[in-house]
């Protein structure tokens, strides 16, 4: 699989200071976000004895934690809700140390288990956002072979607006709108859509992963392309907020976008420091969520990495929000993160200590209230078959402190 990776580059030489005079944050309801990422798992993961079987108990446990707002996958190109009975099927993967997503076959009817996810969402008053990944049958977290087949693959952002426009039409009469946040077109552009980053290499000369600046030609390209995919579905749904969430690459600062809500997700291995620490890169190159062989060397690594450089990483990291909270106010959209921190990839496993990931996720919460964020999140595993789901007390005094900023 083509892995998402972040970028470690210097900030542009030209930065724009937060205006304090007007927060938008104040005229929005909820006026803060405290968001957690189920991407597909509260499907594909409801089956007894899953982590998801019982609704009421983890939207409740959502509750109890100081979350007043899920991040989830309504998978726009498989899902009709015009016909929720139909039996979808996903095939064992195979990978045992899949943090998210199904680690097991599963089948069932998927949107009618949508419809009730989102009848229990509503009833308690939570709010939520959508999201997509676009997996496809060729690629269902990086594997083909184990996902329906889904009825259309977009290949740019403007093919992507009209896979959601129909959907959200359909959505509307369904649920109606109310305590929707926004709508994330794509996940962490440009990764994950199939054949967009080979296409932005073979049209534009744009080899991503290299880190080099975008040219006048890539940076209006990419304007162009999400901007009329936001411009379509803005015309048609104007009550709604829309945006496309980004790594916090910094060559995002040089792309004019008409984005609602600016979500970033923000992770160490943008930083290089933490990866040739690590060996992040290396390791989850060879049998990511097949092996664990790797996980007690990984483990001591970010354990010593996080004793000896851990003030620099995190400064790092909070100059980089704080360049995206200038460049959110300079365009007017409200900054949210709804994944981020530290690792993207870690589990509950005897080899893998937790205790420096949680340390670091805390830390966060400080700089989400002083950048300015209306949305923030303490790591990538608020999901009830993490162990950390069931220490409430480490959740609400943070979700608390963000809340009450």
């Amino acid at each position: 699989m083509d892995y998402p990776s972040q970028i470690s580059r210097t900030l542009p030489t030209q930065s724009w200071p937060a205006d304090p005079k007007f927060d938008c944050r104040d005229y929005l309801h909820p006026r803060r976000v405290t968001v957690i990422m189920w991407d597909q798992g509260y499907l594909v993961r409801h089956l007894p004895g899953e982590s998801f079987a019982d609704y009421n108990q983890v939207l409740d446990e959502t509750i109890e934690r100081g979350y007043n707002t899920v991040r989830i996958d309504p998978l726009p190109n498989l899902i009709h809700l015009d016909h929720p009975e139909t039996i979808f099927a996903w095939a064992d993967p195979q990978r045992p140390f899949m943090p998210w997503a199904n680690t097991k076959e599963c089948s069932g009817p998927a949107g009618l288990w949508l419809i009730d996810f989102m009848q229990k969402v509503l009833q308690k008053n939570l709010f939520y956002t959508l999201s997509t990944w676009w997996f496809d049958e060729t690629n269902w977290c990086g594997l083909g072979g184990v996902s329906p087949k889904v009825d259309r693959i977009p290949r740019n952002h403007r093919e992507a607006a009209e896979i959601w426009i129909p959907f959200l039409h359909r959505w509307k009469k369904e649920f109606g709108f109310a305590n929707l946040l926004y709508v994330d077109l794509h996940n962490e552009v440009p990764f994950f859509m199939n054949g967009y980053k080979q296409m932005l290499k073979e049209k534009l000369n744009l080899d991503w992963d290299q880190g080099l600046p975008f040219t006048a030609e890539q940076s209006d390209f990419l304007s162009d392309d999400l901007n009329s995919a936001l411009k379509m579905a803005q015309r048609e749904f104007p009550e709604l907020r829309f945006t496309a969430s980004i790594h916090g690459d910094e060559r995002w600062l040089s792309v004019p976008l008409n984005f609602d809500c600016l979500d970033v997700h923000f992770y160490l291995d943008a930083d290089s420091r933490w990866t040739s620490r690590s060996r992040f890169n290396e390791f989850i190159s060879q049998g990511i969520y097949r092996r664990d062989d790797w996980f007690k060397e990984f483990s001591d690594r970010c354990n010593k990495a996080h004793r000896a450089v851990m003030p620099m990483l995190f400064q790092r990291q909070q100059q980089r929000l704080a360049a995206f909270s200038a460049w959110a106010d300079r365009f007017g959209t409200p900054l949210t993160t709804s994944e981020s921190w530290a690792s993207w990839f870690y589990l509950d496993h005897p080899d893998l200590d937790w205790q420096w990931l949680l340390e670091w996720a805390a830390m966060s919460v400080d700089g989400a209230i002083r950048h300015r964020m209306w949305g923030w999140t303490p790591h990538n595993y608020a999901q009830p078959h993490f162990a950390n789901w069931r220490d409430v007390e480490w959740h609400r005094k943070l979700t608390d402190k963000f809340l009450h900023s």
